[in-house]
């Protein structure tokens, strides 16, 4: 429901600032990306999801905000804290990794002609990573739980392939400014990403009939 909520403000407000963009005659104009990233934690696959948005300005920059979620393979059997025994059906539990954040970017536009553009971004979000395992009663809980400070540097690629959609690539390298000492496996990682681009200034020129 979070996920839902945060998307929906996103996207009015990308709409909204379209909008104030035509009226003032200014060069700002919306985004909206969706993300599929692939990386590793320690020496296991972690996949991301998620979505970027916000504003480009003077066809040269963008300036957005986003929400990734990175879902990993890693199980491992952890030794419960105190207070968690309760909940569990024994003090040693299977528990997945898991691993959140919401990203401030900054991405400059080295080429952008005809179908194609390409950039550099850079990403710096906070979040959180935590492992889960299932109680009693089969509900999820969240154990060792820490906030984080996740940076992300690559380049991208982009091609329009219709008005309204394109689909972008990219590669590029994940650092951990601040890490969860809870977890001992290797956040720092090479991603390789392809998403899809909703090109939201076209979408409002369409539903206005300009």
């Amino acid at each position: 429901m979070l996920r839902v909520s945060f998307f929906c403000i996103l996207s009015f407000l990308c709409i909204q600032l379209y909008g104030q963009s035509q009226e003032e005659k200014t060069s700002l104009s919306p985004f909206l990306v969706f993300d599929s990233y692939y990386s590793f934690i320690g020496n296991k696959s972690a996949d991301v999801w998620g979505f970027r948005g916000g504003v480009k300005y003077h066809e040269k920059w963008r300036f957005g905000i986003g929400y990734n979620f990175i879902s990993s393979d890693i199980v491992e059997n952890k030794i419960l804290p105190t207070n968690e025994i309760p909940y569990a059906k024994n003090d040693t539990v299977k528990a997945q990794l898991f691993f959140r954040y919401y990203p401030v970017m900054a991405e400059y536009i080295h080429y952008n002609k005809g179908p194609w553009q390409i950039s550099t971004p850079l990403q710096i979000g906070y979040g959180q990573s935590y492992f889960q395992y299932f109680d009693k009663s089969d509900s999820k809980r969240r154990i060792f739980k820490k906030g984080v400070v996740a940076s992300q540097l690559g380049v991208n690629a982009q091609y329009k392939i219709v008005k309204w959609i394109g689909i972008t690539s990219g590669i590029g390298y994940r650092i951990m400014l601040v890490n969860n000492k809870e977890i001992d496996a290797k956040m720092n990682s090479p991603i390789f990403a392809i998403g899809i681009k909703i090109y939201l200034s076209e979408v409002v020129k369409s539903i206005k009939g300009e």
